[in-house]
């Protein structure tokens, strides 16, 4: 194709089918399925099958949840020196900060007389990273609603998509408000304490969500099927995904802590295929692609699970500490940090090349 002819406007990530399953698709059917096979789990199959499913998770996380922890920054830090310098904040001091708390609670964990304030300290920050980690799961699925609106041609006015972002960071917040009503929490070993939220604000963030949920399917489904707009399924199967993920309603435990975190991780995969693409080095070497996701699903597994196992171990951490101080380490800084990454990583309206790569057909 010549360079000088108009980028092809583009209707799909990878492609069109592929798309509804990799969004949230697979995810309400694995959903499907486990409650189901949950009715039947006091038989001896089914039980052996929920109890293997967090070394399965384990396992397949190698080849999800870690290259796309992986791959943000490589998105971000291989775009150059001006990209870093333009986002200093979420790229260069955020990263220097968690390493600073991070240092600041070793030093403490390993003084006998100031460990309880090791403990507080990383308490703190395994409740921020919950924080921040829930507020990603929704903007990430409101990001995918707002591609399909786009490649479907679907209208979504102001108010509608600010109706939608709201309606999902609502159920974020119900949620964690859920989650907070437990006093402590158990991370690595670490007994800490939860921001233990007050019931009202439960029941506040319950009716908000209600509402809200409501006023999406009057404002942007009713109202656009009153003007003869259809929405995909594509479109909205990311929401339907973030119900059930996160809706304490429909909670389903295992699903929640052992296969969720694996969907989400898949969604962002779409995406990062979608711009790796976009790359002629990528695009015209099959050999590059397989290189470059073992080489993240390698240098993940390194980061999150070999180097501060073993560092554990060198240590003795959980006899000395209590707890695994460097998975709990590895843990928050990977999280928390990935949550800043991507806040200026997926600026589809003031960044050229995402946005050159998620809506122009690849040549």
């Amino acid at each position: 194709m010549s360079t000088t002819t108009a980028p092809i406007r583009a209707n799909y990530l990878v492609s069109r089918t592929l798309d509804f399953w990799l969004l949230g698709g697979a995810s309400v059917l694995a959903y499907l399925a486990m409650t189901v096979l949950g009715g039947f789990r006091n038989w001896y199959g089914v039980s052996n099958q929920f109890g293997n499913l967090a070394v399965t998770m384990a396992t397949m996380a190698l080849f999800v949840n870690y290259p796309h922890f992986l791959a943000s920054y490589r998105l971000a830090y291989g775009r150059g020196q001006s990209f870093v310098l333009k986002h200093w904040f979420n790229l260069l001091l955020v990263p220097s900060l968690l390493i600073g708390f991070l240092s600041c609670a070793y030093c403490l964990a390993v003084d006998p007389p100031s460990r309880q304030l090791s403990e507080q300290m990383l308490g703190a920050g395994i409740n921020f990273m919950f924080f921040t980690v829930g507020w990603h799961y929704s903007k990430q699925a409101f990001g995918c609603m707002m591609v399909y609106s786009a490649y479907d041609r679907y209208p979504l006015d102001r108010v509608q998509r600010e109706s939608l972002r709201f309606s999902l960071l609502s159920l974020w917040w119900y949620n964690f408000a859920n989650a907070s009503q437990m006093p402590t929490g158990n991370f690595w070993s670490l007994k800490y304490t939860t921001w233990h939220l007050p019931k009202w604000a439960y029941l506040g963030s319950f009716y908000i969500f209600q509402l809200l949920l409501a006023w999406v399917a009057y404002r942007v489904l009713y109202r656009n099927w009153k003007a003869g707009h259809r929405p995909s399924p594509t479109f909205l199967i990311p929401y339907l995904a973030m119900l059930l993920w996160f809706a304490p309603c429909f909670r389903q435990p295992d699903f929640f802590f052992y296969v969720v975190p694996f969907f989400h991780s898949l969604q962002y995969l779409t995406f990062v295929y979608r711009v790796e693409r976009s790359r002629p080095s990528i695009r015209e070497s099959a050999g590059r692609a397989t290189a470059l996701m073992l080489g993240l699903a390698l240098s993940g597994w390194m980061a999150f699970e070999v180097v501060p196992g073993n560092l554990d171990m060198s240590m003795n951490a959980t006899t000395t500490f209590g707890f695994s101080f460097c998975l709990i380490a590895a843990n928050l800084f990977i999280n928390i940090h990935h949550y800043f990454i991507d806040n200026v990583l997926w600026r589809v309206r003031d960044d050229q090349l995402v946005r050159q790569a998620l809506f122009s057909d690849p040549v």
